[in-house]
């Protein structure tokens, strides 16, 4: 019993061996070779894709960053200049801040519309 169950198992493994040593014609290996193109071109546009994708995420990014940097020194300007004004007094020291105020308002209106 165990004899021919060896048998068996020997004649299916020669048989599988000898079905993989097997030979392709040559229309065979032009049509696996235009598949193996087709699907590396859509893999390698698929990950362009997907790079493309990540680039614009991350300029996005950067310019948002970039934005907030504009927006604090913008902010620190302003603490700065608010601290100059206090050397003036009367209505010198009302232009002087609300020109400050004014520098820090434009600097965040175009902070703003630049992430709208």
């Amino acid at each position: 019993m165990n004899y021919s169950k060896l048998m068996l198992i020997s004649i299916l493994s020669v048989t599988t061996l000898a079905a993989c040593a097997k030979k392709e014609t040559p229309v065979e290996t032009q049509q696996d070779v235009a598949e193996a193109r087709v699907e590396g071109a859509q893999d390698v546009a698929a990950e362009q894709r997907d790079a493309a994708a990540v680039a614009s995420d991350a300029q996005s990014s950067m310019n948002e960053a970039n934005a907030d940097v504009e927006l604090e020194r913008a902010k620190a300007d302003y603490k700065i200049a608010m601290e100059k004004c206090d050397a003036d007094a009367g209505a010198a020291k009302d232009a002087c801040k609300s020109a400050a105020q004014a520098a820090l308002d434009a600097v965040q209106a175009q902070v703003d519309a630049r992430k709208s």
